[in-house]
């Protein structure tokens, strides 16, 4: 268990600090990166830098970004130029213009402030092609979205959308007493790897509204939930067109319902 009294600073609530306070699962999730030597490495959020360590112990090329300035001293005090430290907010870094700097693809290792969860994976969408590996320490609830499957509770548009890019699998889950200061949710790591299989749809613009549509009240019939999308009578062409049953609920339907149902819709 590594302590981090060597530090004399307190998390700070409003960025999200939780700092992770267990090395074994920092190593676990460096393992997790099967990093080559001197392969390019993304860390945002390195804190006191205890998963820093693990990546450069298996030969990372590592870029780090921190917003907290406190924790320019303690990432240099230890690893001096061994890392690229960069102190910005990862969701006001122009990703496009740093992807253009780095020879890609490249991968992203961390364990990332949870606040920052739902706007970084749509970075992450956004860029996805400059991914060859994703791994990251997320909520447990998040992690279980990312891998639901059709028909369970957890499944909807973050599913969705992720899992047309990429094959997500939850290796391990983390309890909150691994963390200083304790958050009030457990944990897990996520690993996401460019999909090798992705299906073709003829029109993204309409399959993301469609999805957010569809999702717009779980309890009700993905009927009632297009009409204001389409209006009712779009609707009726639509299911005489296929073979879905529209008094179902929206996390029943598979990726593949959503793809025909988009190509159909944009038919109409």
């Amino acid at each position: 268990m590594l302590s981090l009294s060597f530090i004399s600073m307190k998390a700070i609530k409003g960025l999200g600090q939780h700092f992770l306070n267990d090395s074994s699962i920092a190593s676990k999730i460096a393992d997790l990166g099967k990093i080559q030597p001197d392969e390019r490495v993304w860390e945002i959020g390195p804190g006191p830098g205890i998963l820093t360590h693990e990546l450069l112990k298996q030969g990372a090329k590592l870029e780090a970004f921190e917003l907290d300035r406190r924790m320019a001293r303690v990432l240099t005090d230890r690893f001096g130029d061994s890392i690229d430290l960069s102190l910005i907010d990862i969701l006001k870094l122009d990703w496009q213009k740093q992807l253009l700097k780095d020879a890609i693809p490249l991968k992203l290792i961390a364990n990332i402030p949870y606040q920052i969860t739902s706007p970084l994976l749509y970075r992450i969408e956004a860029h996805a092609k400059s991914f060859s590996r994703i791994v990251l320490m997320i909520q447990q609830e998040v992690a279980e979205r990312l891998s639901a499957v059709p028909g369970s509770k957890n499944f909807g548009p973050l599913t969705l959308r992720l899992g047309l890019l990429f094959d997500i699998h939850t290796a391990f889950k983390v309890g909150k007493e691994s963390f200083n200061p304790m958050p009030k949710v457990d944990s897990a790591v996520i690993v996401m790897t460019p999909r090798q299989d992705p299906l073709g749809i003829s029109s993204p613009t309409i399959f993301y509204e469609l999805i957010t549509a569809a999702f717009a009240h779980r309890r009700k019939t993905l009927r009632n939930n297009l009409i204001p999308m389409i209006g009712k009578e779009k609707l009726g062409k639509l299911e005489q067109n296929c073979q879905i049953d529209f008094s179902r609920r929206a996390e029943t339907l598979s990726e593949k319902d959503y793809i025909l149902l988009s190509d159909l819709i944009a038919e109409l």
